[in-house]
């Protein structure tokens, strides 16, 4: 086997390893790539902006992203994307499922009520600019 096969191997072992982790590790940062307030990283954990240290809301919405990571493994990653291509950012069923506490208009409206303010998760004018 050469090289590459091990890597692969090594990276599939240690995402199993990390996604059946009971506790996922989180981060507080001071910014975040793409105006986004938090993020979920497969195999890392949840990163969270500094200044939404206390938005418990915003923190479910990751952790439900690293329950999906745990229910379905790396796979997810290229999933989202073709979900995201398919339907946008605002109807992506993995998005969808994590914005549990939204109203059914955000739900499917995210973009803009994240921009207005009137989200229960954040309120970020230049979220996804």
């Amino acid at each position: 086997m050469n090289t590459a096969i091990y890597g692969i191997l090594g990276v599939l072992a240690f995402s199993y390893y990390k996604r059946k982790k009971s506790k996922v590790s989180v981060y507080y940062v001071k910014s975040i790539l793409g105006n986004y307030n938090g993020i979920m990283i497969p195999l890392i954990g949840v990163f969270i902006k500094e200044s939404e240290r206390g938005n418990q809301k915003l923190l479910n919405h990751e952790l439900i992203h690293w329950e999906q990571y745990k229910r379905e493994g790396l796979i997810m990653i290229p999933n989202y994307i073709v979900e995201n291509l398919r339907n946008g950012y605002d109807k992506n069923p993995y998005e969808i499922e994590s914005r549990v506490n939204e109203n059914d208009y955000c739900k499917y409206n995210y973009t803009e009520c994240v921009r207005s303010g009137i989200s229960n998760t954040i309120s970020n004018p230049n979220f996804r600019k």
